[in-house]
């Protein structure tokens, strides 16, 4: 295939199988690089994974299931697919951790942001149970305050795993 005719479709039909069926989808894929370069080839070739069958779990569940999943997907399939096109060896994992992140598809990264909603709201929850739980020694204001907090981190909760839903199901 030359390159001047190589199109993102083309791209994106060659990354699931990269490394599963030999030379020519991986091909296709380093003719991307070399037209388009590593990065959009990359870019291009991310694909979605299959959605998480827990739309009918408690919020906290479907989140920590289905974001985790998805975060995951998103990691693992941007360095296969780096390494598929040798271009790992441009990419320092040490020097910059989450640059996988800057992949991420649109729903992707709504998942993300509900890990991080998440993972403050539990962070919050351990004041109140848990081995350091200081709740018992707390004034009632600074209960009050507390709770106000916890409100507000369970509406940015409920909020972003609505966003995650939302641009999980624009890709149907």
């Amino acid at each position: 295939m030359a390159t001047d005719t190589l199109t993102t479709s083309d791209v994106t039909r060659a990354a699931p199988t990269v490394g599963a069926h030999g030379h020519d989808d991986l091909s296709v894929l380093r003719a991307a690089c070399a037209a388009v370069g590593y990065q959009a080839a990359i870019r291009a070739a991310r694909t979605a994974c299959h959605a998480p069958d827990v739309a009918a779990a408690p919020v906290r569940r479907f989140v920590a299931n289905a974001c985790t999943a998805e975060v995951q997907h998103a990691e693992a399939q941007f360095w296969q697919l780096a390494r598929a096109t040798g271009a790992d060896s441009v990419f320092d994992r040490f020097e910059t951790p989450d640059l996988a992140a800057t992949y991420r598809l649109p729903h992707e990264r709504r998942a993300a942001v509900a890990l991080v909603w998440l993972t403050h709201l539990q962070t919050h929850d351990s004041d109140r149970r848990g081995p350091w739980e200081c709740w018992s020694a707390w004034s009632r204001p600074r209960k009050a305050a507390w709770l106000r907090r916890r409100r507000e981190l369970l509406r940015g909760l409920l909020r972003a795993a609505g966003e995650y839903r939302a641009a999980r199901a624009a890709l149907a």
